[in-house]
């Protein structure tokens, strides 16, 4: 909710995808870890992966970055990240 409400303040595009398997990235070793580990997967839209000719939009690397330091800023101090409270 916090990375997709700040999305949507300052609106920066963004899609969902729902992963019902392991998403093939380190999140899924940091959320189940000591018991789980708040954690969430903001992935870039990109062809050609671990190939000499990667290649992404330039607008989406920035609104990837935009995304990561918006929501980062709104995590304060003893921030609560329970899915059910």
């Amino acid at each position: 909710e916090l990375i997709i409400n700040t999305a949507k303040k300052n609106k920066i595009p963004f899609q969902r995808a729902a992963a019902s398997r392991v998403t093939g990235t380190d999140t899924d070793a940091f959320a189940y870890a000591t018991g789980g580990v708040a954690s969430s997967l903001i992935s870039l839209a990109l062809r050609y992966m671990h190939t000499t000719v990667e290649s992404v939009a330039k607008e989406d690397v920035g609104n990837v970055i935009q995304l990561i330091y918006e929501s980062l800023q709104q995590i304060k101090n003893n921030y609560d990240f329970r899915y059910l409270k």
